[in-house]
């Protein structure tokens, strides 16, 4: 059946059945949309209201992919949390007065709460820094093309890269000198950082950092430097590594190392072929003829290991002579550590305000207290030694005698490295106490391997060493 409507139009009803339908069913479709909107609004509500410290640690995926590199930075001081704003504004004060021309970035880092001093130089500051150290530069060619200590009167006799400013300093170079720069802040009288006292003289970065009032002091990479070496050193297996371009960025103690590691690596190769011919030739046969290839074979070994020395003494004070370290100035010539303590007096070697700690407080302190420390050490590793020992017999008697697992006899060895780490961070930390209580001026630290004192040359007593490697690892 037809109707009309008022403006007598002919409707037809099966249609505007459907019409209705239509609309009753948007109208729920919506109200479930708003529903579900609703349900997500509240959820997150109340997740910012039980979890309120967690938004500021939720970092995009795409900002952690495209990261942003920090130009005109080569040290980076980190302050822990929390930090007053009154002690970063000393620090500030301290680092513009006591370092003139230091740049002094101050950054936030909302994900810890907490602030950030990117530092960096002047080229005019670097040179006198550079001459201060003085700091080996190559000259150029017509000048004799070695390494001299660098002179700003004489700058003109050095090497130089297509820009000065940017090329005359490598990135080792200027974070070295930054660093020293830090290094030489000397707090002065009454100065005061949070609640922490100076002393006349005292190195504030260090003593800081050693206080827990710096949370840390690191440099920043120079990205484009790093993906060349990673292109040329880290992604190539059968090329040569390129030590010059390590040194240049890492620094020449770094740049030893894998020079060193390289040259063993391939002098191994003597080694191992001559051992596998040992092997074809004396270990096929009897007892006899193998205890005469480890005869031989070990005859071999202290020949190839005396060459090898002789070889790696010659090619470490080549690149030692091309690097520029194989002359080291003398201890007196070098500036003292950072938190070496004592009245500033003229030194009678440089001429120049040093701290002197008297020599007399030294030996007093090494004879009543350095050497009791050390004896009691001793006597603590000697216990542990023996106790090692007879605990180790008494547990092998009674797993024998009970019938438990053979694993287990693997206890006290592990209960022994880990006695041992322990008190290798102790021995570490009292080293460190003695140290700075008597005073040296350049500090060595010497690593006691304590380890090798609980074992004997016995079969059952082998794991001990494992045990102690595998803890440390």
């Amino acid at each position: 059946m037809e109707t009309v409507n008022k403006t007598g139009e002919v409707m037809d009803p099966v249609t505007d059945n459907e019409n209705g339908a239509t609309r009753s069913n948007n109208n729920s479709g919506n109200g479930l949309f708003a529903t579900a909107k609703e349900s997500f609004e509240s959820a997150s509500r109340l997740l910012r209201r039980k979890i309120p410290r967690t938004g500021h640690l939720m970092t995009p995926r795409r900002l952690w992919i495209n990261t942003v590199p920090t130009h005109e930075c080569d040290i980076v001081i980190m302050f822990p949390p929390k930090t007053e704003d009154m002690e970063l504004m000393w620090m500030l004060s301290q680092l513009r007065s006591g370092t003139p021309g230091l740049i002094v970035q101050v950054k936030h880092h909302p994900s810890t709460d907490s602030y950030g001093l990117y530092l960096t130089a002047p080229f005019s500051l670097m040179l006198k820094t550079a001459e201060e150290l003085h700091l080996p530069k190559r000259l150029k060619q017509d000048h004799g093309g070695g390494l001299k200590e660098f002179v700003q009167l004489e700058m003109n006799l050095f090497e130089t890269g297509e820009e000065m400013d940017k090329d005359f300093f490598t990135t080792q170079e200027r974070q070295w000198m930054v660093y020293h720069l830090l290094h030489t802040l000397r707090a002065s009288a009454n100065d005061q950082f949070g609640t922490f006292k100076f002393v006349e003289g005292q190195a504030i970065i260090p003593k800081c950092l050693s206080e827990g009032l710096i949370s840390q002091i690191y440099p920043l990479h120079d990205l484009d430097a790093l993906q060349q070496l990673r292109q040329s050193w880290v992604r190539t297996f059968v090329k040569k590594q390129p030590l010059d371009a390590v040194c240049k960025y890492f620094g020449v103690k770094i740049a030893m190392y894998f020079a060193w590691l390289g040259h063993y690596t391939f002098m191994l190769i003597i080694p191992a072929f001559m051992g596998f011919i040992f092997w074809i030739g004396f270990g096929r046969g009897d007892q006899s003829s193998e205890d005469i290839g480890y005869v031989l074979f070990s005859l071999f070994n202290v020949i190839w290991f005396s060459i090898y020395l002789e070889a790696w003494k010659r090619y470490s004070s080549e690149l030692a002579y091309k690097w520029g370290t194989l002359d080291q100035r003398h201890e007196l010539l070098m500036e003292p550590r950072p938190l070496y303590f004592g009245n500033l007096e003229r030194s009678p070697v440089t001429g120049r305000l040093e701290p002197t700690y008297p020599a007399w407080k030294r030996r007093v302190f090494r004879y009543f207290v350095t050497v009791p420390v050390i004896v009691l050490c001793l006597t603590v590793v000697l216990s542990v030694m023996i106790i090692s020992l007879k605990s180790q017999d008494w547990w092998d008697k009674h797993i024998q005698n009970e019938g438990y697992y053979f694993w287990l006899s693997y206890l006290p060895k592990v209960l022994l490295a880990v006695i041992i780490t322990l008190l290798d961070e102790a021995y570490y930390k009292v080293a460190l106490w003695l140290n700075d209580m008597v005073s040296i001026r350049q500090l060595v630290l010497f690593s006691f391997l304590h380890c090798v004192l609980p074992t004997r040359p016995r079969e059952t007593e082998r794991g001990n060493q494992a045990c102690y490697i595998i803890t440390k690892l």
